[in-house]
């Protein structure tokens, strides 16, 4: 049974992984966001400073047009691209980060990419939240904990390979015999092992640019626990009522929120047609062409729609 904190399907851009994103300039940038259908929120970092922007669908549709006057899409479809150039760094796409002018001090994430084929061009326009509370919230407290979790897992990995240890011992003693040599090991040392580690050159290029994992599967997976326990936990009078969640949009009964599609985004299957495993062999028929329902990416909210759908 998972845990109730991994059965919230609140959409939460706490839980939402930060991606690293090298500017045209060079410049290092942090980059999250929360994208549905109603709109998306943002937020940007600079390893100094930390920028947002929530912005509503009408508005997107606006703001397109302003950009791309030649350029007509659907606001799903715009929100879908924008999604999958900050899940990752697209080859391709130029990411330029610039001051933001006029009285609001903040940070424009400019994107220049294309949509069916056109060229497209967005501006992130973020300014400063209204408290730097979100550098505790979004950087500091997930990140201390994942360290603190990280060393957490290491001692049992320790303890589990002491076992280990004294298994292989009982089966010499057995005698058990290795027929590879190549895979025979000694005892397990977890103060060797942790100087070796501390002393590899592995270690040196993390330390000269800890960025380059940030974007990893493994690390974002951790930072989405975190994020969401930590948020469980500050707000666990509020989460009584959302214990027990129902079904999932994906039809799954269980775990987070970060793979939940919205329902009016999934393709249209009625009870009479979803897959159900025969009591009895049915009768074979002629093999019949079927139209494959539209695909939903996995790290995406939007779907991406058929060439012939869409205008240019």
């Amino acid at each position: 049974m998972a845990a109730p904190w991994r059965r919230c399907n609140r959409p939460l851009l706490e839980a939402q992984p930060w991606t690293h994103l090298k500017a045209a300039d060079g410049q290092d940038l942090l980059v999250k966001g929360l994208f549905q259908e109603d709109g998306y929120h943002v937020m940007l970092c600079d390893l100094e400073n930390v920028w947002e922007e929530s912005v509503e669908s009408e508005d997107i549709s606006g703001r397109s047009k302003a950009l791309n006057p030649n350029v007509e899409a659907p606001t799903a479809t715009i929100l879908h691209n924008l999604a999958s150039h900050l899940d990752v760094q697209r080859p391709g796409t130029v990411y330029a980060a610039r001051q933001q002018e006029g009285e609001t001090c903040g940070l424009v994430l400019a994107l220049s990419t294309k949509i069916s084929g056109l060229p497209y061009q967005w501006e992130f326009r973020c300014t400063e939240p209204p408290t730097q509370n979100v550098k505790v919230t979004h950087l500091v407290m997930p990140l201390v904990t994942m360290a603190v979790e990280l060393s957490r897992r290491q001692q049992e990995l320790f303890k589990l390979l002491a076992k280990k240890d004294r298994e292989i011992q009982e089966l010499r003693e057995n005698r058990g015999t290795l027929r590879r040599r190549n895979l025979e090991t000694g005892l397990f040392d977890p103060k060797t092992f942790t100087n070796d580690m501390s002393l590899s050159k592995d270690f040196e290029q993390v330390a000269q640019d800890p960025l380059k994992s940030l974007s990893s599967s493994d690390t974002q997976a951790l930072y989405k626990d975190t994020a969401l326990l930590l948020n469980w936990i500050t707000n666990a009078a509020d989460y009584e009522e959302e214990v027990d969640v129902g079904m999932m949009a994906d039809g799954s009964t269980t775990g987070t929120w970060a793979g939940k599609i919205p329902v009016s985004l999934l393709p249209a299957v009625s009870v009479a047609t979803r897959t159900v495993s025969p009591v009895t062999s049915p009768v074979k028929r002629p093999a019949a062409v079927m139209e494959s329902p539209t695909k939903v990416t996995k790290r995406s909210l939007f779907p991406t729609l058929p060439p012939s759908d869409r205008k240019s």
